[in-house]
């Protein structure tokens, strides 16, 4: 019983945060079934309520899908666009840069796609390849007019 109490003293952080783990597992996997199941609910809705196929359902949400893809392009991409054609760019010898624009501030690694986003006092971290080519492109004109000095 001495060895359970010493072996309790001495590694009670492990144990607390195995618990901590398991309890927020738990809670991913309870909130993945309950939206899981409010879809296949609705699913089921318009399926034997208001008669839609099966094929009809499935449709609509590729529909939904494509549909949010196709405003994201005409509405984000041309404003990003703008945004940063007159960007400063800064590279550090870590090869991490800073592009500076009028309202937003992109820092990443170079050759990484994932980058922090600022606007304002909002700060998030986003897939930068969904810039598109023209911040992929003055990330390069201001890495290759860096090596030229």
């Amino acid at each position: 019983m001495e060895q359970l109490i010493q072996l309790a003293t001495d590694y009670w952080p492990i144990a607390v945060g195995a618990v901590l783990v398991i309890v927020i597992l738990q809670m991913i996997v309870k909130s993945l079934f309950r939206i899981v199941s409010v879809v296949v609910a609705i699913g089921v809705i318009l399926v034997l309520v208001f008669e839609f196929s099966p094929e009809q359902v499935i449709d609509m949400g590729r529909s939904a899908v494509q549909t949010t893809q196709d405003a994201l392009e005409k509405t984000v991409v041309p404003l990003l666009e703008k945004e940063l054609k007159d960007a400063a760019i800064t590279f550090h010898e870590d090869g991490s840069y800073v592009m500076k624009t009028k309202s937003i501030q992109i820092t990443g690694k170079k050759g990484d796609s994932k980058a922090t986003i600022q606007y304002g006092d909002n700060s998030w971290e986003a897939d930068v390849s969904i810039l598109g080519e023209l911040f992929q492109d003055k990330l390069n004109k201001a890495e290759s007019s860096l090596k030229t000095m």
